[in-house]
């Protein structure tokens, strides 16, 4: 599995696995015009040029990101893509000199286990009251605020 920036190739298979994702309301959808649009916000893993997962980091404030859209196709679940997603968009965000990563979802186990910490942002709380399904929000420092 090899772990890489998403390229304008790989939009509808990002598409394709979000998708997966968005009849229980685990992910909000996208359209393939905005993955296209930020596909350099996105991230794949792949086997054999085949698309397994995809993250989107998406820039919520100057020194603020979000992970959003992370999927892993069922049939690879449990091989530590997720994990390996997550990494991957920890280096970015890294890169681009965020110093803080964080996800609203309720795999509290999930991130809790990639040293993530549950944290109160009050810019989320009227997305958190219209998406009242996700309960947590996850958060980690990315590099020393300086």
């Amino acid at each position: 599995m090899v772990v890489r920036l998403a390229r304008s190739a790989d939009a509808g298979s990002i598409k394709a696995l979000i998708d997966l994702y968005v009849p229980d309301g685990t992910l909000l959808p996208r359209t393939l015009e905005f993955v296209r649009e930020h596909i350099t916000d996105y991230l794949v893993a792949t086997d054999d040029d085949v698309v397994l997962g995809c993250v989107h980091v998406e820039e919520y404030a100057p020194s603020l990101a979000e992970i959003r859209s992370l999927a892993v196709d069922p049939g690879a679940q449990g091989q530590g893509i997720g994990a390996a997603l997550v990494r991957a968009a920890e280096a970015l965000a890294e890169r681009r000199d965020l110093a803080t990563l964080f996800a609203v979802s309720n795999s509290e186990q999930f991130f809790r286990g990639l040293g993530y910490e549950p944290e109160h942002v009050p810019e989320l709380d009227r997305e958190r009251s219209e998406v009242s399904k996700y309960k947590g929000v996850y958060a980690r420092a990315i590099r020393s605020r300086q």
